[in-house]
């Protein structure tokens, strides 16, 4: 098992999409020890990876040790938010999810991410997300990004869902699924913010713990 999950890991390190198929295709379980696999994909900005995890059935709603969901860490991440390579993530969210991204995107500086979440018009901007309990509203003012709220501002976007994906769930049970990253230093973070992406940050270690084999290794 092992080495199995080592041969995962590496597969999408190196944004291998060939060879990650051909393990779903043998077998892996796309929520695989909890989903740290799309979770880590989503974490080094692989939007191909993740959408063939969400091809293959994963739920992109499972969350870290931390509380990290994939939408939050492709969010983390900044990478390929330019153009519309991660619409189809935003498609699998709810109100609720997409406002917890617009809170990463906002605390982080990722305004193209923030841009393309207020374009679904579906993010509800006046519930408190999960890590700050601060309103998307209220902290895009304090940010002083509350002109982005407004869609028909910034070319609205609307994105309709293209996967079938199973009901959210949100799992705590497995260890942070990142390779150690520096964490952006931005001032007045509160202490659940800040540890929600210190612990983020950590080098991927999925369970030791024995493991029933879910897959059939290729050879």
């Amino acid at each position: 098992m092992e080495g199995n999950r080592e041969k995962l890991r590496k597969s999408i390190e190196n944004n291998n999409e060939t060879e990650v198929q051909d393990l779903l295709s043998h077998s892996l379980d796309p929520n695989y020890e909890g989903g740290w696999p799309i979770r880590l994909a989503a974490r080094l900005g692989f939007y191909n990876i993740v959408k063939l995890f969400l091809q293959f059935g994963a739920n992109p709603h499972l969350l870290s040790e931390s509380g990290a969901s994939t939408l939050q860490l492709a969010v983390y991440s900044t990478k390929n938010w330019d153009l519309d390579n991660w619409n189809f993530l935003l498609s699998c969210c709810d109100s609720s999810q997409l406002a917890d991204g617009a809170a990463v995107a906002i605390i982080f500086g990722n305004t193209d991410a923030f841009k393309k979440i207020i374009r679904t018009g579906r993010c509800n901007t006046n519930i408190p997300t999960s890590l700050t309990g601060k309103t998307v509203e209220d902290l895009a003012k304090g940010y002083k990004l509350n002109y982005l709220l407004n869609p028909s501002q910034n070319n609205s976007l609307q994105v309709t869902s293209t996967l079938s994906l199973p009901s959210p769930r949100h799992s705590r049970q497995h260890r942070t699924d990142v390779r150690r990253s520096p964490v952006p230093q931005h001032r007045n973070l509160s202490p659940s913010v800040a540890n929600f992406f210190n612990i983020a940050a950590q080098r991927l270690t999925p369970p030791r713990s024995p493991l029933r084999p879910t897959f059939s290794p290729t050879h």
